[in-house]
């Protein structure tokens, strides 16, 4: 039993005076994107604007536009830095960019064509859905299911 005794009080001392095995310290990383702005807006009937093509605000053709203010958009990312808008119909879970194209047709024809895109300036990011034919305010309204959605801005700054 001595015997015993003393194979475990010298295995207790082996594990106590043992330290934590670490290894060297390794380089540092590399820092976080801290230039890249993302932004997700959702475009709804109270902030779209329909912009009539007609000059005398007839309403009998026109398409959507949405106007987003950023101070992220600068005159140095107009410059040297990057702009991407990209679109997600089903709450997040995809994503495509922008232009964004829905059509319906075949050779023998085009029924109609959709198309949302997007521009900027300094300041502002605007979105744009446009059609193929002639669409009221109320046509667009009908159909919000279309482009009332969100919309992910990522601006990266120079």
């Amino acid at each position: 039993m001595n015997k015993y005794f003393k194979i475990l009080l010298f295995s207790l001392l082996g594990f106590m005076g043992c330290e934590e095995l670490k290894g060297p310290v390794g380089p540092a990383g590399q820092d976080g994107v801290a230039n890249m702005h993302v932004e997700i807006i959702q475009l709804t009937p109270n902030n779209t604007q329909f912009v009539d093509y007609d000059t005398y605000g007839s309403g009998t053709s026109g398409y959507l536009a949405y106007e987003h203010e950023t101070s992220h958009l600068t005159s140095s990312v107009l410059d040297s830095g990057l702009v991407k808008v990209e679109l997600s119909i089903d709450d997040g879970e995809t994503w495509n960019s922008l232009p964004y194209l829905l059509y319906n047709g075949d050779n023998d024809g085009v029924n109609y064509v959709y198309n949302c895109e997007y521009n900027y300036t300094e300041g502002s990011v605007r979105i744009s859905w446009w059609c193929s034919f002639d669409r009221t305010a109320q046509d667009w309204l009908n159909i919000e299911n279309l482009w009332a959605a969100d919309y992910k801005i990522t601006i990266v700054t120079p």
